[in-house]
């Protein structure tokens, strides 16, 4: 097995025809239907179905998938690298984020990476959790920071908290409600319009969860929206309730242009930190980023960030 049988490989999975994948490649058809039946017949096994509508992975193909990925953008990197050395570059990050509350600290670490190394590049992507684990499995990314869901995979990755965020319910210093005197029951609360971020969907659930474990009748959210660039602009521009962990809307709470309501909303904690792959090696640019996330999170002492507190590894 080689690394060409494995781009052949890959190549007619992503594209699930061998003809638009030798096209793709710049082979012939009849030249990667051998290297296929090629490496088939070195592994012993079956690696894909081929009927009238394509090419599917049987079992054996699936589990090769992932590997056979991240054994070529490993190889990538190693070149990548290799040449940033010949070049006089420090290196380039592939980092994912959630779109959560952790996310205010990723920038300052990266960009004070990018200070201190010149000559480091950076490509950062947002997905969701689901999205970010196949691509650091796959070796697309280096680490990716996110939410911890409640179940996650542990013996192919490393998770490192860095944040224990409180939820709290946030709003436009002109809502009506801000000034209210004494804490703001549930039932009045699912009176108001209010706009629920659902990335991860565990988030829309812990709001629905707190009125229903309160025995009030949850309210219908006006918008439901996954964009933190939309809820943080609604929020600004209407008289709108969320119920986000602070640091979604850390600068915004900071400058003013959002305030923390006092509510019978319960005490609802999620943990953030960075993910990466056990056993890899990481770049020695991620290696910054992590030092830095890390020192980021011992100076934030409960309180210092807007509900926020420290995590420990």
């Amino acid at each position: 097995m080689d690394l060409r049988q494995l781009k052949h490989f890959v190549a007619v999975l992503e594209h699930g025809n061998m003809l638009r994948a030798a096209e793709t490649i710049h082979v012939t058809q009849p030249a990667l239907s051998k290297s296929i039946r090629n490496l088939e017949d070195q592994l012993g096994v079956k690696l894909l179905e081929r009927s009238p509508r394509g090419v599917s992975p049987t079992r054996y193909g699936l589990q090769l998938l992932d590997r056979a990925k991240l054994i070529l953008n490993q190889t990538l990197r190693a070149e990548a690298e290799i040449r940033d050395l010949m070049d006089g570059v420090r290196g380039h990050l592939n980092i994912g984020f959630g779109a959560n509350f952790a996310g205010f600290m990723l920038p300052r670490a990266i960009l004070k990476v990018l200070g201190e190394r010149p000559g480091v590049t950076a490509s950062i992507v947002s997905r969701p959790f689901d999205e970010l684990l196949p691509m650091l499995r796959q070796g697309e990314l280096d680490l990716a920071v996110v939410v911890f869901p409640p179940e996650y995979p542990e013996e192919e990755f490393v998770y490192e908290p860095l944040i224990v965020s409180r939820f709290k319910c946030v709003c436009r210093p002109q809502h009506p409600l801000v000034g209210k005197r004494g804490r703001i029951g549930l039932a009045e609360l699912a009176g108001q319009d209010w706009i629920v971020f659902d990335r991860p969907q565990t988030t829309a659930n812990l709001f629905m969860s707190a009125f229903v474990n309160g025995d009030v009748l949850p309210p219908n959210p006006v918008i439901q929206t996954s964009s933190v660039f939309f809820l943080k602009a609604a929020l600004r521009q209407g008289d709108y309730l969320s119920f986000v962990p602070p640091g979604l809307v850390y600068d915004e709470l900071e400058s003013g242009a959002l305030v923390v309501l006092d509510t019978d909303l319960p005490l609802i904690r999620i943990t953030a930190g960075f993910v990466y792959r056990a056993n890899d090696i990481l770049p020695a640019a991620a290696i910054s980023v992590v030092e830095e996330l890390r020192r980021l999170r011992d100076e934030i002492a409960s309180g210092d960030a807007p509900g926020e507190g420290q995590a420990r590894a």
